[in-house]
């Protein structure tokens, strides 16, 4: 009942935002008598701020609420085609969007996707579930490039560093191998523009719990129009993460590349990017019995099978130990080569070398024991050193084939990556749950595991025009991969009954139709296959999940259209995703890949102008995902849980932005944002419910001069809600962030 409230409120307090801007005297007669007039453009790759030369200052930016249809999307095609031509579901978010949104981590960005939501549990942090998919099942990328299984490599970021996010819905193994089925992300940094002058950005942002994020950035010619370059460097920083006590943070990000024209129709880039991130991470809140919690029970956060509940005595309390830490630094250096040798071929290289080293030192599970009150916590220390070198080489060719139009892509890629991953896992200790937590981590005694994947690929991209209107759109891709894992123990012994080695073999294609129903109008058609790990995690496959790759595929048709002389836009996506070959346990010592987990859903998205002043942008979606034969020893027991839903979940989620601008002698936006999401379950056995909720959020922005002010406001009927849960870790879910206030000045120079 209370979460038909608020969601009351919040529909309400939406329609007090957009009914402030159609009735605002005179506003959209007069944006609407000034439609031929200059406006101010947002570019898609910087940021740009309204300028003082905008004639009409009551119109808009150009740059936001767009769907992006006409524009092209590395991530989802190496062809160079525009989204609309694309037989899949493609979503952008771009610089300008996340400054207008006041979207500060890559968290923030991408939750306000179709259909995905978002969970930073500590164990894989920056993680995401779409299309019924969590984790390693999607593939997350950094300037289209692989570092390994998202659930081990993810690491919080700042978006100031990024040109903007591009996401791939749904199969997408054939351009990024396995490990792709649910889709794909891709994080894309901020590189040279080949600019005539040099402009300088900066942001400076306070906010609640002592939030301090800034960032300052630069690019232009350097010396001459043959060279140019990129510098940003951003800081965020907190005392506490979410609002929770003794959980304080530190991101830095440091971005850098160089541009050089050899020729007309030759360039090479060189980029070198830093990133530093260190916090005390919070690993949920522990579950509690009814009557432990008494009055003090927090109601409508979750649901739980034997009444188990939230205590709000220690609702954003902290419970890993004082001495905790989760710390990762990383370096980056990539070189990229652009060829034309004629009007009709490219061939494109790119070379790169990744080092990182992550660290977790935690007490992790927290588990109420009846028998004495108290919780129960562990011990947990891991280590990373990882490396990545690679190189993917490709030759497109754009030439007819019998007189129709045709596309066509070709390449290798390369990468040999390696992984030592020094572990300890004990027991830990006892504590008060109403006291402040306390102890230290104590003492280290790790064993070690090395994991070695040399990949080479071949891939094959391909968009046929049979009509002007119709095209067929394929593409394969082969992947030899190369397994070789060594576990060592405390005591440095090799472990050979654990060790193995394992080559995989797969093969996935994609194959779609995209037909123009009208020239803004496009149905398209797709059927695209996937390769997966059986498990969770192919760098720590161990050998009783030495199995060949789970395997996956998708049926998605859709519609695309933009319309109202580009005013407006829509998409509209029906899929169905199978997983088969998943690891189940079939009794108490045997595992075998028989499992099968199945995906169906609806995606609406949106976005309209109804005015120069005014852009309202939404989307939509419904969800049916099920485990359809799955097993998992459970108690002793091996239980099936065919027709469970899988962990963090929604069946529904939508999102709602109204942004107008307010025609007053300094012109300034109001800007409102509301978010729902669905009910999910924290563990395959949906045990434990985490409830459905509804966030709302506000701003004002002033743009004047060269500068923008905005007093942002997160969560304004602060919620108290569960925002994730990691199934590891079934005794406890993360709650999201309480009501926050964020005041921030950006300018350009």
């Amino acid at each position: 009942m209370s979460q038909s409230r608020e969601m009351i409120v919040g529909v309400l307090a939406a329609g007090a935002v957009i009914g402030s801007a159609v009735l605002w005297p005179g506003s959209i007669r007069a944006a609407e008598e000034r439609q031929d007039a200059p406006q101010a453009v947002g570019s898609l790759t910087e940021v740009e701020l309204p300028q003082l030369e905008v004639r009409d200052q009551r119109i808009l930016p150009e740059g936001t609420g767009s769907l992006h249809l006409e524009e092209k999307s590395a991530s989802a095609s190496r062809l160079g085609v525009s989204i609309r031509e694309i037989p899949a579901s493609v979503e952008v978010v771009d610089q300008t969007l996340m400054q207008e949104r006041g979207l500060r981590t890559i968290s923030e960005a991408v939750q306000g996707a179709t259909g995905l939501s978002v969970g930073d549990s500590p164990g894989n942090p920056v993680n995401f579930s779409m299309r019924g998919f969590t984790n390693n099942q999607l593939r997350l990328l950094y300037d289209g490039l692989l570092l390994g299984p998202a659930q081990m490599t993810s690491r919080p970021r700042d978006t100031w560093n990024l040109d903007r996010i591009e996401i791939l819905k749904g199969p997408a193994s054939v351009l990024y191998g396995e490990g792709a089925l649910g889709g794909a992300i891709n994080f894309v940094t901020k590189r040279p523009l080949r600019e005539d002058h040099v402009t300088t950005d900066a942001m400076l942002s306070i906010g609640s719990f002592n939030t301090l994020r800034t960032a300052v950035g630069s690019g232009g010619p350097l010396g001459s129009d043959k060279l140019h370059y990129r510098v940003d460097l951003s800081y965020q920083n907190s005392d506490n993460y979410a609002g929770v006590q003794r959980a304080p943070y530190t991101y830095w990000n440091w971005t850098s590349a160089l541009l050089y024209d050899a020729a007309p129709n030759l360039n090479f880039e060189l980029s070198f990017d830093v990133t530093h991130d260190r916090s005390v991470p919070y690993w949920g809140t522990p579950l509690v019995p009814g009557g432990f919690a008494g009055s003090a029970a927090v109601g409508g956060v979750v649901t739980t099978n034997d009444g188990r509940t939230i205590d709000g005595r220690i609702l954003r309390q902290n419970f890993n130990v004082v001495d905790a830490d989760m710390s990762a630094t990383t370096y980056w250096t990539k070189f990229k080569t652009n060829w034309q040798p004629t009007s009709t071929i490219e061939i494109r290289n790119q070379a790169y070398y990744y080092w990182a080293e992550r660290n977790w030192q935690n007490a992790e599970t927290y588990q109420f024991n009846t028998g004495t009150q108290l919780i129960d916590r562990d011990r947990f220390f891991v280590q990373h050193d990882q490396y990545v070198a690679g190189d993917r080489l490709e030759a497109q060719i754009n030439e007819r084939l019998f007189e129709h139009k045709n596309r066509f892509v070709i390449g290798v890629d390369f990468s040999h990556l390696h992984l030592n991953r020094p572990s300890f896992f004990s027991g830990g200790d006892s504590i008060n749950p109403l006291a402040i937590p306390s102890g230290s981590f104590g003492s280290i005694t790790s064993a070690e595991q090395r994991t070695t994947i040399t990949t080479a690929a071949l891939f094959i991209e391909e968009q046929f025009n049979l009509t002007e209107s119709l095209k067929l759109v394929g593409g394969m891709r082969h992947d030899h991969i190369d397994m070789d894992r060594k576990l060592f123990n405390a005591a440095g012994a090799f472990n050979t009954t654990a060790s193995f080695e394992r080559d995989f073999n797969p093969t996935t294609w994609r194959a779609g139709l995209v037909y123009d129903l009208l020239p803004n109008l496009t149905l398209y058609g797709q059927y695209a296959t996937a390769a997966d790990p059986v498990g969770t995690n192919v760098f720590i496959v161990w050998a009783g999940e030495n199995f060949d790759l789970a395997t996956g595929a998708q049926w998605e048709v859709g519609l695309k259209q933009g319309l109202w002389n580009n005013r407006a836009e829509w998409t509209l996506a029906y899929f169905d995703i199978f997983r088969k070959n998943i690891l189940t346990q079939t009794s108490l010592t045997t595992a075998q890949n028989v499992g099968r987990q199945t995906s169906k859903g609806v995606e609406l998205s949106g976005a309209i102008r109804p005015t120069h002043a005014w852009r309202v942008q939404a989307n939509l979606t419904f969800l049916s995902a099920r485990f359809a034969d799955f097993s998992e020893t459970d108690g002793g027991n091996v239980v099936s849980r065919g027709g469970n839903r899988p962990p963090n979940v929604p069946e529904t989620m939508a999102n709602i932005w109204s942004v107008y601008r307010v025609p007053f002698v300094v012109p300034f936006d109001l800007g409102a944002a509301f978010r729902y999401v669905g009910h999910r379950y924290a563990d395959n056995a949906n045990a434990v419910r985490l409830n459905a909720y509804m966030t709302t959020d506000a701003w004002v922005s002033v743009p004047y001069k060269n500068m923008t002010f905005m007093l942002r406001g997160r969560n304004l009927l602060d919620k108290t809600y569960a925002i994730w849960a990691d199934p590891f870790y079934p005794s406890q879910v993360l709650i999201g962030a309480p009501r926050t206030v964020e005041l921030m000045m950006m300018a350009r120079f």
